[in-house]
């Protein structure tokens, strides 16, 4: 995965884990890695081609019927991107790249020089700029989830195979904003806007003793603060081979399919403090990465799918089929040295069951999560149900929409749209979804062969 690429997702990932509020991040769900699986709401896991096979049920790889040599279905796709973010997530980049604990440290270092009007003013500006910008991403869903990479597939009779290679990032976190924190911050507001208007200091000064030094001087709060985050994030890169075979079995047609897959698991965990994680974007993608922890390990995919009276299909598949559980590095704490104990995040196994109706021109698509995934580290499950039809309009032009909702009830509906495009041998794939402040996108490029 190209290194640009990788620190532009984790930089997402530090912002919409860092955010410093009361909001939860989300389990490792059981993922969308292409345009056309996103703009269906996720559910191609009975429904998807063979070119998707590889990423939601390898199984699917089998339901061909022409050889390769004449069927030329075989499909390369260069790049394939699917970005999915919160919009709060931009209000916490914003936070972090403006650095307004810094500009209220400096507006306090200014008034301590020189006390007066403006330079109070100043810092209630800046004071209320750093609360109105955690008031703006406070209860909102902030998370971001990510993937990139190339797969290359080809069916043949009853049979087939696909490799690919990619990257998912997925970050989340569970942060605490304390009430003394809010407080502390409404307190400089007031105050500095009474000397603003004209109130004499030494009344203000009164009225807030806690904010006054013993030397008399303005307290920066920027060093008391106690909000922090526990903040998790896993880069998965994947080498994955998946083959598939079709049997017949009285009149249903059933397929079988694994995925062995080489994993690369880079994982991130820190509990950050706010003083930490608002410095700036890239402090904290530094301060994060400090954490980081590589493990090597296999791990494999599995599916089975049946195709009922030509039209219908059910499917039930398995997502990283053994649990890995991996620590990452923690920092000694620098009074005393000592090296906090190890954190872990995990990589559970998700199952999926899938149900579908496929024509030559219509297919419908719905798909289960059947339990509820397990938290990276703290943070809540989820489980997805998704609904999903495309519709071939004309000759290589498909239409396509989506519905996906989380029945743990954490995050909002999602709705989802796109396009499919051929032109003699070139595809083009591209999708949108939205939901509450939720967004994401989808593109790929490819040829057939």
């Amino acid at each position: 995965m190209p290194l640009i690429t990788q620190r532009y997702l984790l930089r997402l990932s530090i912002a919409a884990s860092l955010a410093l509020i009361s909001s939860p991040g989300f389990a490792i769900s059981y993922g969308i890695y292409d345009s056309r699986g996103l703009a269906m709401g996720g559910s191609v896991a009975a429904v998807g081609t063979h070119a998707q096979a590889a990423f939601y049920n390898p199984a699917l790889l089998a339901f061909h019927d022409t050889e390769e040599e004449k069927g030329r279905d075989g499909r390369v796709y260069l790049p394939t991107l699917v970005v999915q973010i919160s919009d709060a997530t931009e209000t916490a980049i914003e936070a972090m790249d403006d650095e307004l604990d810094v500009q209220l440290s400096n507006a306090i270092n200014a008034f301590n020089a020189m006390p007066g009007t403006e330079s109070a003013a100043q810092i209630a500006e800046s004071a209320q700029e750093l609360s109105d910008a955690l008031d703006d991403i406070a209860n909102q869903d902030l998370n971001v989830d990510g993937f990139i990479g190339f797969n290359i597939s080809e069916p043949s009779n009853r049979e087939g195979g696909q490799f690919y290679f990619g990257t998912r990032l997925i970050g989340g976190g569970v942060a605490n904003v304390t009430e003394a924190d809010s407080a502390l911050l409404d307190d400089y507001i007031d105050s500095m806007n009474q000397i603003a208007a004209g109130v004499d200091p030494a009344t203000v000064a009164a009225q807030y003793p806690q904010l006054i030094s013993a030397d008399g001087d303005l307290i920066d709060p920027t060093d008391t603060l106690t909000s922090n985050a526990d903040v998790s994030a896993l880069a998965i890169s994947e080498w994955g081979l998946a083959l598939a075979r079709q049997f017949e079995w009285r009149d249903y047609i059933i397929a079988v399919g694994i995925t062995p897959k080489l994993m690369r698991v880079d994982a991130f965990r820190d509990t950050a403090d706010f003083n930490d994680s608002l410095d700036s974007v890239e402090d904290g993608v530094d301060g994060l990465s400090d954490t980081q922890s590589t493990h090597i390990t296999l791990n494999a995919d599995f599916g089975v799918a049946a195709i009922i009276k030509d039209h219908y299909r059910v499917s039930l598949t398995l997502k990283d089929a053994f649990e890995k559980s991996f620590t990452t590095v923690q920092e000694p704490d620098p009074v005393t040295g000592e090296a906090p104990p190890d954190l872990r995040v995990t990589l559970s196994s998700r199952a999926r069951l899938g149900m579908g109706y496929v024509t030559e021109k219509l297919s419908l698509g719905l798909d289960y999560d059947l339990g509820e995934a397990t938290p990276m580290a703290s943070e809540p499950g989820t489980q997805e149900l998704g609904l999903g039809m495309e519709y071939l309009v004309l000759d290589g032009l498909a239409l396509r929409a989506g519905f996906r909702n989380d029945l743990t009830g954490l995050r909002a509906n999602l709705l989802s749209g796109g396009l499919g495009y051929q032109w003699k041998r070139f595809v083009m794939d591209i999708a949108y979804v939205g939901g509450g402040d939720y967004r994401g996108g989808g593109l790929q490029l490819g040829w057939t062969f």
